[in-house]
């Protein structure tokens, strides 16, 4: 067995709870701070960092993920508390309905084009079988491998929304046309995807040993009790208010309902949805990539101020000084209800709405953005 829970025991006990005063809105002394150097995933690593097998067996994903761990506790003294994460790239989901998924080397898991043709397909729908289809199974027997051998815990695989797994299954084409076409038949479909989702995510749950209306982590970030689950919600960036409206926040409130609330996920700007995001009576959160675009974000956390957390996240931002100024001296906001996340990678930074290839030194900005914390979030 590992020995990251109980060596930082009282570390992330603190965390946890500053967290969830974050969530609960409470007037902040400290902002929560993750300096994240232990992403799970494979984009923003240079190929020489990557295991080979890292999406062959459980052993190498979960070997990789706990050195990540040790090595983070030793860069930085922030908010980060760590979980194992199942991770197989976007596309589990989208899988277990037929949609097949490309492993090439030292890459994220990628989605192959859908297929469907015609609307009368989604009517042959069925919810998978979780033991037998797709990577379903391959999941569940990492988190099997990650009970084993840790006491670290587990959160459930990447999730995505009903929008943007109708988007996986049949195309954005042919959901994009049909939402005017055939709009009983999309309908029928978010149902059907929206069921998958729930029962899902349950199936894991009880696999792991989690309550419904709890879910460790999100991309990276402790989140409290009461918030259930979490999915990504991207492609809301590229769709109009009322389409939004009429085919996706009914099902995104009842996934969110179903868990006792939840986080939505998207990267970019999706602000013309701050009216739909606030229909969702169960949303407790919104994890926000703006891609170092401190407008949108700021437009964001204004616009659901005092209903919505925001976890404010992007890949380290090329000028994190300047970010972070723009924010909260220039602009003023907010910091209730406020989780604020830079995800380290050597090669990747943001800036002004995109990313940016980059070369830098973990411990040297990691240095650097711990002085930005202390100012900004009373980072300890």
């Amino acid at each position: 067995m590992d020995k990251v829970p109980s060596l930082y025991a009282d570390r992330n006990s603190r965390s946890m709870d500053l967290i969830k005063r974050a969530f609960d809105f409470e007037e902040p002394k400290e902002v929560p701070f993750i300096f994240n150097t232990s992403n799970y995933f494979s984009f923003g690593y240079p190929p020489e960092e990557l295991p080979e097998d890292y999406y062959i067996t459980p052993a190498s994903m979960y070997e990789r993920q706990v050195r990540q761990f040790e090595n983070h506790f030793n860069v930085i003294d922030d908010h980060y508390v760590p979980y194992l994460m199942p991770w197989y790239g976007t596309g589990v989901t989208a899988s277990g309905f037929g949609i097949g998924v490309n492993f090439l080397p030292k890459m994220d898991p990628t989605t192959e084009i859908p297929i469907m043709k015609n609307p009368e397909e989604i009517d042959r729908m069925k919810m998978p079988d979780f033991s037998k289809d797709g990577l379903m199974p391959k999941v569940l027997d990492t988190i099997r491998y990650f009970q084993k051998n840790s006491e670290i815990p587990i959160g459930f695989t990447d999730n995505h929304g009903p929008l943007t797994l109708a988007v996986q299954v049949v195309g954005y084409e042919n959901l994009f046309y049909w939402m005017y076409d055939y709009p009983k038949q999309i309908h029928k479909l978010m149902d059907l995807l929206s069921d998958t989702l729930i029962a899902w995510v349950t199936h894991q749950k009880e696999l792991i040993g989690e309550p419904l209306n709890h879910c460790f982590g999100n991309q990276g970030i402790y989140v409290p009790e009461g918030v259930g689950v979490w999915f990504s919600d991207d492609d809301c960036v590229i769709l109009p208010e009322s389409l939004y409206r009429e085919f996706v926040v009914p099902y995104n409130e009842k996934i969110l309902k179903h868990f006792g609330g939840g986080i939505l996920h998207f990267c970019g700007t999706a602000n013309q949805h701050i009216e739909n995001f606030k229909r969702m009576k169960h949303l407790r959160g919104i994890n926000n990539f703006a891609l170092g675009s401190w407008r949108s974000l700021l437009a964001l956390k204004k616009g659901l101020e005092g209903r919505v957390a925001i976890i404010a996240c992007d890949f380290t931002h090329l000028d994190f000084r300047g970010y972070y100024r723009k924010l909260f001296e220039e602009n003023g906001m907010s910091k209730r209800g406020l989780v604020v996340q830079s995800l380290f990678s050597p090669v990747i930074g943001a800036d002004d709405g995109k990313y940016h290839l980059v070369k830098r030194s973990e411990k040297r900005v990691a240095d650097e953005i711990k002085e930005e914390a202390k100012k900004y979030f009373n980072l300890n």
